[in-house]
């Protein structure tokens, strides 16, 4: 396990009561995920623990924080420290009632407002369908995420875990001649696509299509903190722009199936008060199983946009 000590003057420090404290990030995985330790998401971030969590999760790609008994408005301010927060998309949606009234709060549940389980039918479980398919937050929109925050209120006994891929370490283990061929290549996202992908899943109403329609971005991207190229995959995305539509699904089901090969994977079990923030320029993640007619899950997810549109696709 690797330990990176960083620097932080807390807000008693500012004010004079004791010396500068210090966090430390554990890095879980060879290749990115790491654990912060020492900090209290309850305490407003001064703008030197801001920069010094920027400058860790452009290290890592995800950061976990143990023990955060936070709220939905202490979640709210700590991810709007790092960006222009984004409405869920659920707010497009007419015809189901949001349990969260905060319209930058997603519900990732199976309960109802009274805390009971929700029928498997229900609305709102079969919009989280999608969510057990590799992906990454909002690329079909433009600016698309930047980062996400995920936050446990509730957690099953056994299952239910979140894993990660890194997709810069994917990218690093392509052979040269393949990276040459990557670059340049553009990627239409789109949310309707990934709803088709899973039977069950609602596909786009006509409010939601006209509020979220696809948006395009670079298959290889360079991470703007760590200068580091990598892959920018989803299930939102549908084509690659100017190829056969067959050459460009096989194309990125075999980039897909390259980047979640085991040694590019973190699985995150959860625990009760973890937020997990992750950086959705350089990673993927999806939602592993767990026995929904035993037990509750509930968690708060907000995400932040990047802070320029993608490029215009080239013909």
């Amino acid at each position: 396990m690797n330990r990176t000590a960083v620097p932080k003057a807390n807000s008693t420090a500012a004010a004079g009561e004791g010396a500068p404290v210090r966090f430390q990030v554990n890095q879980l995985h060879p290749h990115f995920f790491g654990e912060v330790v020492g900090l209290d998401l309850r305490q407003p971030l001064d703008t030197e623990t801001t920069a010094a969590l920027t400058a860790a999760i452009d290290r890592h790609g995800v950061l976990v924080f143990r023990d955060q008994q936070i709220d939905d408005e202490q979640q709210l301010r700590f991810s709007n420290m790092f960006g222009e927060p984004q409405r869920s998309i659920t707010v497009h949606r007419q015809d189901i009632e949001r349990r969260l009234r905060k319209e930058e709060l997603s519900d990732i549940s199976n309960i109802d407002e009274h805390g009971f389980k929700l029928g498997m039918d229900h609305p709102r479980r079969l919009y989280q369908l999608t969510t057990k398919l590799w992906h990454t937050d909002n690329s079909f929109r433009n600016p698309a995420g930047k980062y996400t925050f995920l936050c446990a209120k509730k957690l099953p006994a056994e299952g239910g875990n979140t894993e990660f891929a890194d997709m810069r370490a994917a990218w690093d283990a392509l052979p040269e001649e393949r990276r040459e061929q990557l670059r340049n290549l553009q990627v239409e996202h789109s949310l309707a696509y990934s709803r088709s992908l899973v039977p069950g899943s609602p596909p786009l109403d006509e409010n939601e299509r006209r509020s979220l329609p696809p948006s395009v971005h670079p298959l290889v991207r360079v991470h703007p903190g760590s200068r580091r190229e990598g892959l920018y995959l989803a299930s939102h995305a549908e084509r690659i722009v100017g190829m056969p539509h067959a050459e460009g699904r096989k194309l990125l089901e075999a980039l897909t199936a390259h980047a979640t090969q085991p040694q590019f994977v973190h699985a995150h079990v959860w625990k009760p008060g973890d937020l997990v923030m992750w950086d959705n320029r350089c990673t993927m993640h999806r939602a592993m199983p767990f026995d929904e007619e035993k037990y509750v899950r509930e968690l708060r997810r907000t995400t932040v946009a990047e802070d320029r549109p993608a490029l215009a696709a080239q013909a």
